[in-house]
């Protein structure tokens, strides 16, 4: 399942460090929830990444948010 993380520069460089997203990770199973999330809190960083199809929903948004929780291994582009 595709989803988008909404993050700020500040806590890409924190997850690029550490190699993975630590738990519990949320996202956005939508792209405008996650556009409008971002410009609602001033994080302009959208990553786009594939979670199991057996994530779990996040009760009152929608059915649109999602979460694991586990690490969530950064792909080989984003890594430093």
């Amino acid at each position: 399942m595709k989803v988008y993380h909404v993050c700020s520069p500040k806590k890409l460089k924190k997850y690029q460090d550490m190699g993975c997203i630590l738990p519990p990770v949320r996202a956005w199973a939508d792209i405008y929830e996650a556009v409008r999330f971002s410009c609602s809190t001033g994080r302009p960083i959208i990553l786009r990444l594939k979670f199991p199809d057996d994530c779990k929903r996040l009760p009152g948004h929608k059915g649109n948010a999602v979460v694991m929780y586990q690490s969530f291994d950064l792909p080989d582009s984003l890594k430093r």
